[in-house]
């Protein structure tokens, strides 16, 4: 069956800024309230336009309590904000993605949960967090204006919270480190269960119905029938104590895709503004996984740390990217990919630090069925090339420029193409 499919609508801090920690708002001997997070905006120059644009910026809360025995609990909160223009599209991706009902507004959740550690027992948080695929896919998804394109972490061009490889949505999760062979390592474990609704509308299907033309049909799964099922994650990493620090990382991610209904409705689309219904009972069998898996390595003390920092992450996904509308003709706009980001950091500097950065993302379709599908072009391949400097001005004032050159096919280029770009970040 062929199908065209739309999408209906921690305790682990990942931070912007490393060297800069969160700021007490609230201690007392029983709790501790704290905000961090920055602000951030850029001129950019894409397409030969030239305009502000908003950053990344984002604002969190986060409440620490001290439990029982040696247990630390809380919770974090943490919104994305669009200060400079809330109307404006999404220009450029990766870690500035909201999810898909929130692309429009000036406030959007990227965080919500509460968390529970143990020395002992791990790492337990509920709620959206950073997904355990993020614990290797994150690597490399430092740069100041783009990247994150490639590594399968905001799946679906979104936060990557519906399938649970970016931000995930309703999540529980486990992680635990242990001491090894001179290094650490860390196991991470994640559920999900029935994320969003999926809706489906399947068009151009031979159903054998006299008087009703293939290209005239069209199969629509009910609201509440369809949706993203199950999801279930795993993650490993070892960091060996070589120099200043070599790690390995391993993370999969699966998600149902449960595509099934006797009540599916079939409907004449040859008079489009007037469909009509010919059948409400059939039965709809199309159920299928989405799935990524991403390895890599890194070396250094960090992104923007004192010296080198390097880091390669490599991915191959299967109905984990979504092709941009009208790209695909009579088919489903799941796709299945391969592909790769670096990036490279130096910094230097006692007092002033300096920064200068490079790397790429690069991710091309891999699905022979999806490619004959393609309207103008014959794959789906994006192919960027960032380098960028960056001085730190003081402990929380950060300036930069960030140059990206797009080598991606017509399509691909779809994601914003060339750019230049000058910027400013004041961390909380």
């Amino acid at each position: 069956m062929h199908a065209r499919l739309r999408i209906c609508l921690a305790g682990v801090l990942i931070a912007a800024a490393p060297q800069v920690s969160a700021v007490p708002i609230y201690e007392s001997g029983e709790v501790t309230l704290y905000m961090s997070g920055y602000f951030s905006a850029n001129q950019v120059n894409a397409g030969g336009d030239t305009e502000m644009r908003d950053g990344a910026s984002r604002l969190r809360l986060g409440l620490n309590v001290p439990a029982y025995g040696d247990w630390d609990t809380g919770f974090n909160l943490e919104w994305g904000v669009r200060a400079i223009s809330s109307a404006s599209p999404l220009l450029i991706q990766g870690n500035q993605q909201a999810s898909f009902g929130d692309r429009d507004l000036s406030l959007f959740l990227r965080q919500g949960h509460g968390f529970a550690k143990h020395d002992c027992w791990g790492d337990f948080v509920l709620g959206k967090q950073w997904a355990v695929y993020y614990d290797v896919a994150g690597w490399t998804d430092w740069y100041e204006i783009s990247g994150g394109l490639a590594s399968g972490a905001y799946s679906l061009n979104t936060d990557g919270g519906v399938l649970g490889t970016g931000r995930a949505d309703s999540a529980i999760s486990w992680r635990r480190r242990w001491d090894l062979f001179g290094g650490e390592f860390q196991l991470g474990l994640q559920y999900q269960a029935h994320t969003q609704s999926l809706e489906l509308n399947v068009v151009g299907v031979d159903l054998g119905i006299e008087g009703l033309e293939p290209e005239n049909t069209e199969i629509v799964c009910p609201d509440g029938d369809c949706e993203f099922g199950l999801g279930h994650s795993i993650s490993m990493t070892y960091r060996a104590n070589v120099g200043d620090g070599l790690q390995f990382g391993t993370a999969y991610n699966r998600m149902k895709l449960d595509i099934e209904s006797t009540r599916g409705r079939v409907f004449d689309i040859s008079d489009p503004l007037n469909p009509e219904l010919v059948i409400s009972d059939f039965h709809i069998t199309a159920s299928s996984n989405a799935w990524a898996w991403v390895a890599g390595v890194n070396y250094g003390k960090g992104p923007y740390q004192q010296g080198f920092y390097g880091a390669l992450v490599y991915q191959h996904s299967h109905n984990n990217q979504l092709a941009p509308p009208g790209l695909v003709d009579s088919i489903d706009n799941f796709f299945n990919a391969k592909g790769s980001e670096s990036i490279i950091t130096y910094t230097w500097g006692a007092k002033d630090c300096y920064s200068v950065y490079g790397g790429h993302n690069y991710l091309r379709s891999d699905d022979a069925q999806f490619e004959a599908a393609l309207i103008d072009a014959n794959s789906f391949r994006l192919r960027k090339y960032y380098l960028g400097f960056q001085y730190q001005w003081n402990e929380r004032v950060t300036l930069y420029t960030e140059n990206t050159i797009d080598d991606s096919n017509r399509i691909g280029r779809i994601f914003s193409g060339d750019v230049i770009a000058v910027g400013f970040r004041v961390d909380i």
